[in-house]
């Protein structure tokens, strides 16, 4: 087998166009209608219905913030009791303040990425 056989195609293509003939024969040989000929735009085919679901799961991402916030929040709770034990009735009431709050702005980001889905 010849070398050609291994090499991709591309690289055997270019190699038979470029030694062919020189480049002051090729270009006179084309004619100039094919030189400035107009490419077809893009193979990919974008859908509305496609865009809606980027948006969506652009928009969901804010949930694993919201995750995390919660996370870090009875996280905080359980460090601050295991300090001050004869706190915990009051820490456990700005814990459940934060996580309302935290949850609240996770629901506003399902609602956006619904709008953005069903819209």
């Amino acid at each position: 087998l010849s070398q050609t056989t291994y090499r991709p195609t591309s690289k055997t293509m270019m190699r038979r166009a470029c030694t062919a003939m020189p480049v002051a024969r090729r270009m006179a040989s084309v004619p100039t209608a094919a030189i400035v000929a107009a490419r077809p735009a893009s193979t990919v085919a974008i859908s509305v219905q496609g865009l809606h679901y980027v948006g969506t799961g652009l928009a969901a991402i804010a949930l694993a913030g919201v995750g995390l916030g919660i996370g870090t929040i009875f996280g905080n709770l359980l460090v601050a009791c295991a300090r001050q034990p004869n706190m915990t009735r009051m820490l456990f009431n700005y814990a459940i303040l934060g996580f309302a709050l935290t949850e609240a702005i996770g629901l506003f980001a399902l609602m956006l990425a619904f709008l953005m889905l069903f819209s």
